[in-house]
C-alpha cells in the first residue's frame, strides 16, 4: 500500500547531514540522464481556484530509477497541506507514496549545488562564503560540505546579526565544521573559492571585485548577481530552456540578452552536460564559473524517491488504500 509521509514523518531524515550523502548521486544521476534524453513525462500545469489570482502548480517528470514524481505547489500564500508530492511506480504507475514537499524542497534545491561544486569548484577548494541563513541556505551548506569533505570553513553574512550567528552555531554543530558568521556581505565572500547566494533577495547581493579570479558561484535565486560578473564567467546552467524560456524571467540574463549586452549564446551548457563529459567545467585555474541553479522537475521526483525508500527502510509513515 502507498505511504502518506506528512513533515513530522521526515524530521529524522533532515536532521541528519550524512542522509544526504544518498541523495547527492541521485540528483548526479538525473541531471546525466536529462542530457541523454532519459528522463520522460515532463509537463507544468498551471490552474487556479475561483479567485484567478490564487494559482496552483503541477510539475510532473519521470527519471530512471526513481519513478514518475508529480509535484503540486500553491502559488500563494496562506493554503493548507498545499504542498506535496505524488511518487508512482516509473513502470506499473502504482502510486507509491505522498511526500510532505516543505523540507523537502530545502534538500532537492541544496544538492544540486553539491553536484555543481564537485565538477565546478577549483581545485583544492576548501572554503566557502555563503550569503543567507535562512532555510535554503541551510541545505546549501550542507550539500557543498557532503559533497566536499575536504571543506573546512564557512563565512556567512545576513543582514540579520542574531539570525546569522545562530545559523553559525547550528550548522557548524551539524557537519562539525568552522562556521563565522561575518558583519558584512564582502567579508563572506571576498577571496573565498566557492561562493553560495542563497537569500530572497532579487537585486544584486556582491560586488563584482569581491570575487576573486576562478572562483566558483552558485546562484539559486534571480536577480542576485551583478551584470558584470555574468559576463565575466563562464556561465554554466541546470535547465537552458528554463532559464531563457521560464515563467518568470531569469534575472540578470534576459535583461542583458534584451539589451544587447549579453548573449544567451554565452551559456556554455548544462551541468549534466559537464557530468557527461560533453564540455569541460572550467578551461583555466583563473575562469571564474557561475552555476545558475534553476529549478527542475526531476529534483522532486528523485528527492520523494529518495525520501520514500529512507521511510520503507525505517518503517516510516502511514499505510493507506484509496480501495
Amino acid at each position: 500500500m502507498p505511504l502518506l509521509l506528512g513533515e513530522k514523518d521526515l524530521v529524522p531524515l533532515f536532521s541528519q547531514a550524512a542522509n544526504m550523502d544518498a541523495l547527492l548521486p541521485l540528483i548526479e544521476a538525473s541531471l546525466s540522464d536529462f542530457n541523454s534524453a532519459k528522463v520522460a513525462g515532463q509537463a507544468r500545469v498551471e490552474t487556479s481556484l475561483i479567485e484567478p489570482k490564487n494559482r496552483y502548480r503541477i510539475m510532473t517528470s519521470a527519471v530512471p530509477g526513481a519513478g514518475q514524481g508529480m509535484r503540486v505547489s500553491a502559488l500563494f500564500r496562506g493554503a493548507k497541506d498545499a504542498y506535496f508530492i505524488l511518487l508512482f511506480d516509473g513502470v506499473s504507475g502504482d502510486l507509491l507514496a505522498v511526500v510532505a514537499g516543505k523540507n523537502l524542497n530545502i534538500w532537492r534545491t541544496g544538492a544540486p549545488a553539491g553536484v555543481a561544486c564537485k565538477y565546478l569548484a577549483p581545485p583544492g577548494a576548501d572554503s566557502l562564503g555563503l550569503i543567507g541563513s535562512g532555510r535554503q541556505a541551510r541545505g546549501q551548506i550542507v550539500a557543498i560540505a557532503r559533497a566536499l569533505p575536504r571543506l573546512k570553513k564557512v563565512k556567512v553574512f545576513s543582514s540579520t546579526k542574531e539570525h546569522r550567528e545562530s545559523f553559525a552555531r547550528e550548522i557548524g554543530g551539524l557537519l562539525n565544521l568552522e562556521v563565522e558568521a561575518v558583519a558584512s556581505a564582502e567579508s563572506a565572500v571576498q577571496n573565498q573559492p566557492i561562493v553560495s547566494l542563497a537569500t530572497s533577495s532579487r537585486a544584486p547581493v556582491i560586488e563584482p571585485d569581491w570575487i576573486r579570479p576562478g572562483a566558483l558561484i552558485v546562484s539559486i535565486t534571480s536577480g542576485q548577481l551583478p551584470r558584470p560578473t555574468v559576463a565575466n564567467s563562464r556561465v554554466i546552467v541546470s535547465w537552458k530552456e528554463e532559464l531563457l524560456g521560464g515563467e518568470a524571467p531569469r534575472q540578470p540574463y534576459m535583461a542583458m540578452i534584451g539589451d544587447g549586452s549579453w548573449s544567451a549564446d554565452k551559456i556554455v551548457g548544462e551541468l549534466g552536460e559537464v557530468i557527461l563529459g560533453n564540455i569541460p567545467g572550467r578551461l583555466h585555474e583563473n575562469e571564474t564559473v557561475v552555476f545558475e541553479s534553476v529549478g527542475m522537475a526531476i529534483w522532486d521526483t528523485v528527492a520523494a524517491a529518495w525520501a520514500y525508500r529512507w521511510a520503507v527502510a525505517n518503517g516510516v509513515g502511514s499505510e493507506f488504500s484509496l480501495e
